[in-house]
């Protein structure tokens, strides 16, 4: 699995579009599912942020949630055993102010919380910051 991860508008939509052309991509920002079974040799899901968003909204709590991403990576991990490659884009959302807004809060949270999971569990992980890559982890390019 390769996260790649960075600021809003910082160039990773572009970034992985670049380097996997023929992937089957799955976005938040244009109301896709998340896929529940492998599409494809290379799955681009992007948006996750606004998926864990989702949860929090109707009403899922931070444990709820984690326990939901966790078995999802674990079937991403699945499909790449079966020749599938997997490629998660998440926004960064934990820096900055500290929402006043309990919901906000806990998905800033749980956010947080399944970054730190996808980032163990991956393979490689990419920064993108403007729209440069910052290998954070596997072997450089």
């Amino acid at each position: 699995m390769h996260f790649v991860f960075g600021g809003a508008f910082n160039g990773k939509r572009k970034w992985v579009r670049a380097h996997y052309c023929d992937a089957s991509w799955f976005s938040a920002y244009e109301g896709d599912a998340l896929p529940t079974y492998s599409e494809g040799n290379v799955i681009v899901i992007e948006g996750i942020e606004q998926y864990i968003k989702e949860c929090i909204e109707v009403g899922m709590t931070i444990e709820e949630v984690c326990r939901t991403f966790q078995q999802m990576v674990t079937d991403w991990q699945q499909w790449e055993v079966s020749k599938s490659q997997v490629i998660v884009i998440g926004t960064e959302i934990g820096k900055g102010i500290v929402p006043i807004n309990a919901q906000d809060r806990a998905w800033r949270d749980a956010c947080g919380y399944v970054y730190q999971y996808i980032v163990q569990q991956a393979n490689v992980v990419d920064h993108i910051w403007y729209g440069l890559l910052n290998r954070l982890k596997g072997e450089k390019e």
